[in-house]
C-alpha cells in the first residue's frame, strides 16, 4: 500500500468515484467538501416532515454509456442490484432518495464536510481550508485532485499552472435557480406529479420516491431564459420570485409555507465541455475532473473521476 496522500477537493460524483477508485487500489485519500452534505448537484435536503431533491434526480442508462469505465459500470450495476436505484424507462432513479445513492458511492471514504478550500500553494503542496466556525486549517498532500466547477478551479489554482486559464475559457457553464417549499396540507389529496409553465417546472416531491413526508412539498426549478434573468439575485429574492410562480400555477389555494428556501446553482449545467475526460499536470501533481470536462450528465462526471483515478494509478 502506498503511503502517499491524495487530497480531493469536491465530493460530487466525480470526486467520490475518483476517490473510490484510488482507495480500492490502496491509496490514502482525503476528500474535502464545503457543503453540509456530499453529492454536489445530487442533493437531498430534509426538514421536519419534508424531503426535497433539489438537484439532479435521475441517471442516464449506464448500460449504454460507452465512455463509462468498467469500474463505474460495476458500481451502478451493484446499486441497481441492491435496490438503491431502479430503472424508469430510459433512466434510473433512486428508490428512496438521492442521498441514498450518494452515500452508497461514498461508502468507506474519508470525507470531511463543511470544509472549504480557500487557497492552494502548489509549490509547497499545501491547502488552506476554512472549516466550521470559520476556523482555518492547513493540510498537505502528495497529489491533489480538483473535482469542482471550472471557475472555482481557476480561482484556487490562481495562475500557478501555465496556460490553465486560457485552456478552460472554452468551457461554458449555465446557471440555474431553484426553491424549496413545504405546506401544511394533506399531500394525499394531490395526485399530480408536477406543474409547469414557460418559466418553471414545479416537482411534487410527495409523488416521487418513497420518502415519508407529512407535508405537501414542492421543488421549483427554473427554465431558460427565466433562470438567467433571476439567478443573480440573492437566495431570499429567488425564493420570493419562485413562490409567486407557484401561487400562479398550482390550481388550488396554498397556505403560508412552513418551510421555504431559495437556491442557486451558479455552475449547474455544462453548455460547452472542455473536450477531454480530465486534466492532469504531472509536474504540479494536480488532476482535475468533473462532468464539464467531457459532458453534462452524472455519467460524464463518473467517467471523468474514474478515468483520472486510473491515470493516477498508472503513474
Amino acid at each position: 500500500m502506498t503511503e502517499k496522500k491524495t487530497v480531493i477537493i469536491g465530493a460530487g460524483i466525480s470526486g467520490l468515484l475518483c476517490g473510490k477508485r484510488l482507495v480500492e487500489a490502496g491509496h490514502s485519500v482525503l476528500i474535502l467538501d464545503k457543503g453540509r452534505n456530499i453529492g454536489g448537484r445530487l442533493s437531498t435536503r430534509r426538514t421536519d416532515g419534508a424531503v426535497f431533491h433539489h438537484g439532479a434526480s435521475s441517471i442516464p442508462d449506464f448500460y449504454n454509456h460507452k465512455e463509462l469505465p468498467e469500474f463505474g459500470l460495476e458500481i451502478f450495476k451493484r446499486a441497481e442490484k441492491e435496490r438503491i436505484i431502479q430503472r424508469k424507462g430510459n433512466l434510473f432513479q433512486p428508490i428512496n432518495s438521492v442521498a441514498d445513492f450518494v452515500n452508497y458511492c461514498g461508502t468507506n471514504l474519508n470525507i470531511r464536510k463543511s470544509c472549504e478550500a480557500i487557497s492552494l500553494n502548489l509549490y509547497n503542496k499545501t491547502i488552506v481550508v476554512k472549516c466550521r466556525g470559520g476556523v482555518h486549517e492547513k493540510t498537505t498532500y502528495d497529489l491533489l485532485v480538483l473535482s469542482i466547477p471550472p471557475n472555482q478551479a481557476k480561482t484556487l489554482i490562481n495562475k500557478q499552472i501555465n496556460k490553465f486559464d486560457s485552456l478552460i475559457e472554452k468551457v461554458q457553464m449555465r446557471s440555474s435557480a431553484a426553491a424549496l417549499f413545504s405546506f401544511d396540507i394533506n399531500p394525499e389529496h394531490v395526485k399530480e406529479k408536477h406543474f409547469s409553465n414557460e418559466k418553471v417546472l414545479i416537482q411534487v416531491e410527495n409523488n416521487r420516491f418513497k420518502c415519508e413526508q407529512q407535508l405537501f412539498c414542492l421543488t421549483v426549478h427554473t427554465k431558460e431564459p427565466f433562470a438567467k434573468k433571476i439567478v443573480k439575485n440573492d437566495k431570499n429574492t429567488i425564493k420570493e420570485l419562485l413562490l409567486k410562480e407557484i401561487i400562479d400555477i398550482v390550481p388550488f389555494s396554498l397556505p403560508k409555507p412552513t418551510y421555504e428556501a431559495g437556491h442557486r446553482w451558479l455552475y449547474g449545467f455544462t453548455e460547452r465541455p472542455l473536450g477531454n475526460p480530465y486534466l492532469y499536470y504531472k509536474r504540479e501533481k494536480v488532476g482535475i475532473c468533473g462532468d464539464w470536462c467531457s459532458g453534462s450528465t452524472i455519467l460524464d462526471a463518473a467517467s471523468s473521476g474514474i478515468k483520472l483515478g486510473e491515470q493516477i494509478l498508472n503513474l
